[in-house]
């Protein structure tokens, strides 16, 4: 991990809203009680009953709030029902102008509700009581979060060192954020699915005697990429390397995808 903030971040105001961006959005949660844990206490703005208990079913509360939140979802999710909208006007016989893809942007039905995780606070970040040991965390150590640096432009302060807490996910409707704060780098982005799969999918203590009875030879080695962190190399008994990983690829450049109209509140007009 360790990107500084001028590795870290870059200027998105030309892009279309994308994986890993900061914004100003509200997020929530559900829960069984008032516990609020020390990194979400912040966010937990507005405490409301949304379902009464009954049935043998106990109250369950909402935990709300605005926060600094960074876009987990794929590109590809963002805008995946937009370029199925196109295909269709396509094999329709329609033609891509701009014209026709800002028609198709002003559709508020279309790829309205994306994935968001809120930066917290690194020190209020605790495991059974005890603050979690703050190097180990901000290294990118400890699974479930993922280090952001300080962005500054000129005297403000954008972002706060904080932590993104991959824990906490909540689904947004892309209308209700305020801003988009920033966007982030490839090399950070990279970062971000290496932390997203490491929470999700990479924890299973049974891979390497699974891959032992496919391949038929002893794994001797494994090791994590110095390149690139969603690649894990493995070295088996007669010295062969496989890399067990690729990098999740981001939609092509040259493909169909929103502009940065779907990233600015200020370019629509919420019905």
């Amino acid at each position: 991990m360790g990107l500084g903030g001028a590795d870290f971040y870059v200027d998105g105001s030309e892009l279309p809203l994308q994986q890993g961006d900061i914004l100003i959005v509200p997020v929530t949660r559900v829960s069984f009680g008032a516990l609020s844990p020390s990194q979400w206490q912040t966010l937990d703005q507005e405490l409301v009953p949304v379902l009464v208990a009954q049935d043998h079913r106990p109250e369950v509360k909402s935990f709300s709030g605005w926060s600094l939140a960074m876009v987990t979802t794929h590109d590809c999710g963002l805008d995946k029902e937009f370029n199925v909208r196109l295909k269709q006007l396509e094999e329709d016989g329609e033609e891509a102008t701009e014209e026709l893809l800002t028609s198709i942007e002003d559709d508020e039905e279309l790829d309205r509700f994306l994935q968001v995780s809120p930066l917290v606070e690194p020190g209020a970040v605790k495991q059974a009581g005890v603050v979690v040991d703050q190097v180990l965390l901000l290294a990118g150590k400890m699974v479930g979060y993922l280090p952001v640096p300080e962005l500054v432009v000129g005297e403000e302060q954008l972002v706060p060192a904080a932590i993104v807490d991959l824990n906490y996910r909540t689904t947004i409707d892309r209308l209700t954020q305020v801003t988009r704060v920033t966007s982030i780098s490839d090399a950070a982005r990279t970062q971000l699915r290496y932390v997203l799969a490491r929470t999700d999918a990479l924890r299973t203590p049974t891979l390497e005697f699974e891959l032992t009875s496919v391949i038929g030879k002893t794994i001797t080695k494994a090791r994590v990429s110095k390149k690139n962190p969603l690649t894990i190399e493995l070295t088996l008994n007669d010295e062969t390397k496989i890399a067990l990983m690729q990098v999740p690829g981001s939609p092509s450049s040259g493909g169909p995808a929103r502009t940065s109209r779907s990233a600015d509140p200020g370019q629509r007009n919420p019905k």
